[in-house]
C-alpha cells in the first residue's frame, strides 16, 4: 500500500511539475541524495545498475523500455521520460544519463547513480544531478523523485 501511495504521489508531483513548466527559469541547480542499504554493494548494483530496470526499484516507474539508445520510462500517470545513458563503469558501480524529454521542469539534466560498499553487508546508493531549473519547484521535485526511489530501494533489503 505504501508503495502504491508513493507511486501515485510521485506521478502526481511529476505531472504537476510538468504543468508548471511554463514558469520562469531559476537557473543552474544540483541535487544529490543518498541512502544506506543493508545489502552488499554487488547485490544492490545488480538491481540499480541494470539501466533498463528502473521499474523494478522506483515506485513511480510503471514500465521501462529500451528503444535503440534511449530508455523510455512510463510513469504510473502515463507520462513518459526519455533518457540516454551517457557513461557506464560496472567495475566502479556507476552510470550516468541525461534526460532527452519528459514532464519534469528541467533542461540540460545530467545525472549519475553510484553504489559504494560501506562494509561486506552494507552499501550506499547516491543519485545526483545537475540541471537548469525551469521553475522554482524544479529542485524540490527532483529531490522528491530521488528520495522516493532511494527509500523504496532501502525497503527492498
Amino acid at each position: 500500500m505504501k508503495t502504491a501511495f508513493l507511486s501515485l504521489a510521485m506521478g502526481g508531483a511529476m505531472l504537476a511539475a510538468g504543468c508548471a513548466h511554463f514558469g520562469g527559469s531559476t537557473g543552474p541547480a544540483a541535487v544529490s541524495e543518498s541512502v544506506t542499504v543493508d545489502a552488499p554493494a554487488a547485490e544492490v548494483w545488480a538491481v540499480v545498475g541494470e539501466y533498463n530496470n528502473m521499474n523494478r526499484w522506483h515506485p513511480a516507474v510503471k514500465i521501462s523500455r529500451q528503444m535503440a539508445e534511449f530508455r523510455h520510462l512510463v510513469l504510473h500517470n502515463d507520462a513518459v521520460i526519455v533518457e540516454e545513458e551517457t557513461a557506464r563503469d560496472d567495475a566502479g558501480m556507476s552510470y550516468s544519463y541525461r534526460i532527452v524529454s519528459g514532464p519534469l521542469p528541467v533542461s540540460e539534466y545530467q545525472s549519475s547513480i553510484t553504489v559504494t560498499a560501506v562494509s561486506d553487508s552494507q552499501s550506499t546508493v547516491t543519485w545526483s544531478s545537475t540541471f537548469n531549473a525551469e521553475t522554482s519547484e524544479a529542485t524540490s521535485t527532483i529531490r522528491e523523485v530521488y528520495k522516493s526511489g532511494l527509500n523504496n530501494l532501502e525497503s527492498m533489503y
